[in-house]
């Protein structure tokens, strides 16, 4: 009898040793893990240091096109609300980019939203072999609906740089992008053999350059334009930085405003652009004073 407890205290505390080494273990995992989600999330910070020159967004995109054949932005679309959105490498984005002619967008297969975490595409984590890469924006496609009474025929889908000024010439609008379909639309009433056509034109303003600032991740930089949108949703563009464009403010180069700064207060809001106060309430750079006195509020 006493050989058999003798047995089971030794079995038990066998257990406890390897009970006390597994959990361990599971700290230590626990540890790594919450350090690599740490390093795997790093913020932006907002570069706030004197820029040294200016560049035109027409610059900016011909130079990065006959560079690199095409410019490539990530686009967060949020609705407002009170909650801020942190910029950090774990946002998910939109893919576009343009090559002076067509815009392209990347549709990421394995997300339900088709988009990208930011951080995978700064580290270079993504296999664009499994994305759907093809036309952006307002581009007609043939189809027969449900009832088969109604179908469309493109006829021209282009994309248009467009640069405009007000009546008076003196205050420029934003500078966008737009995607152009025109098209025939055939409809015919239930059981009726005759087609009627209707001639259809229509544009998807696809990149609008608002409100200017530029962050840091990982060590690069990267240029951010803000505006809002005709459903009134908050459009944030983010676009890589190269050596022509670093440690450079943007500014318009539409005639008779040359120079005039993206963020100029006086057209922020009548062109949808977000004025910088509101900017700073919705989008909040970790480790700010911003983020710490919501964080204590909470």
């Amino acid at each position: 009898m006493k050989k058999a407890i003798s047995v089971l205290m030794v079995a038990a505390c066998l257990l406890c040793m390897v009970t006390a080494c597994e959990k361990n273990d599971k700290k230590e995992n626990d540890t790594s893990a919450v350090q690599a989600t740490e390093t795997d999330c790093t913020a932006a910070e907002l570069v706030t240091t004197e820029q040294e020159g200016e560049i035109t967004i027409s610059e900016m995109i011909d130079q990065r096109i006959k560079e690199e054949g095409k410019i490539t932005l990530y686009r967060m679309r949020i609705a407002e609300s009170n909650s801020p959105v942190e910029i950090t490498e774990d946002l998910k984005v939109k893919i576009i980019s343009y090559d002076g002619d067509k815009l392209t967008g990347y549709k990421n297969p394995d997300d339900f939203l088709m988009e990208t975490r930011l951080g995978d595409i700064i580290h270079n984590k993504v296999d664009y072999s499994t994305y759907n890469i093809g036309a952006y924006g307002g581009n007609w496609k043939r189809y027969d609906n449900e009832f088969g009474d109604e179908k469309y025929v493109e006829e021209e889908g282009y994309v248009q740089r467009e640069i405009t000024t007000d009546d008076s010439g003196n205050n420029a609008k934003l500078e966008t992008l737009y995607s152009y379909s025109k098209g025939t639309l055939y409809s015919r009433n239930a059981g009726s053999k005759e087609w009627n056509q209707t001639e259809k034109n229509d544009n998807l303003p696809v990149v609008s350059f608002g409100t200017f600032e530029r962050i840091k991740l990982d060590g690069k930089t990267y240029m951010t334009f803000c505006v809002r949108d005709n459903l009134n949703l908050i459009e944030y563009d983010i676009i890589p930085d190269n050596k022509f464009t670093e440690n450079k403010t943007v500014v318009y180069d539409t005639p008779g405003t040359e120079k005039t700064t993206v963020n100029t207060v006086d057209y922020l809001k009548e062109y949808q652009a977000v004025p910088k106060e509101e900017l700073e309430q919705m989008i909040v750079f970790p480790g700010s004073k911003k983020a710490e006195s919501s964080q204590a509020a909470d």
